[in-house]
């Protein structure tokens, strides 16, 4: 089978649409833009690295510019849906994640979960499909290295935390939540290598990979 690198793009930012129409209607614009700063940018910066400067894995015959959209429309679909599923599970009736309280990092805990088992599905098959190839060769799961595990784990967990930190502040302007969101970037990319590596060095302590 042929991976069709159009199809999966296009589809990868229709899917990001309605996910991003649905925080609008219920969280309003700044809540919105502030989601898309780091569910998209935040986690298309560290996949980005991943890829680019680590050279983990690519996605064969892609340009840069491919890449960053593609994984920036995905990443706002994945965390999207795995954030509000892990909502739905969590919260009691006549609460949500912005009021219940311990919801600020339940949530984003399941969310990460949720994330880790649907990639279980998702990577042997994009794999088997040749729309991207894994350069560290795993030995637990199909081939995949359970580093990409970690980062999924890492990322959507880290994310939508962030998020939900600053849609609680309903009171906070267009401009406020941009910058916030914005500055947030710089503590999350630390934050996410600093996880990365400790979780990454347990898995390497017990051999495996």
């Amino acid at each position: 089978m042929t991976p069709n690198f159009t199809l999966i793009l296009i589809s990868g930012i229709v899917f990001a649409l309605p996910v991003l129409g649905f925080i609008w209607w219920r969280f309003g614009g700044p809540d919105t833009l502030a989601f898309i700063i780091v569910s998209g940018g935040f986690t298309a910066i560290m996949d980005f690295i991943s890829s680019f400067v680590v050279k983990n894995y690519e996605y064969p015959g892609q340009s840069q510019l491919w890449v960053f959209t593609f994984i920036f429309f995905g990443w706002i679909t994945m965390c999207g849906s795995c954030l509000f599923l892990a909502e739905g599970i969590l919260a009691r009736r006549g609460h949500d994640m912005l009021t219940q309280p311990r919801l600020w990092w339940q949530v984003p805990l399941l969310t990460s979960l949720i994330a880790v088992v649907l990639d279980l599905f998702i990577d042997p098959v994009a794999v088997a499909a040749g729309y991207w190839v894994w350069f560290v060769q795993g030995t637990v799961y199909y081939g995949i290295p359970l580093l990409n595990y970690v980062g999924w784990f890492v990322l959507m967990f880290l994310a939508p935390l962030a998020w939900i930190l600053i849609a609680r502040h309903r009171h906070w302007s267009y401009c406020r939540k941009v910058v916030v969101a914005l500055g947030a970037l710089v503590p999350l990319v630390i934050a996410s290598v600093v996880l990365s590596l400790i979780l990454n060095g347990v898995i390497a302590a017990l051999g495996l990979q």
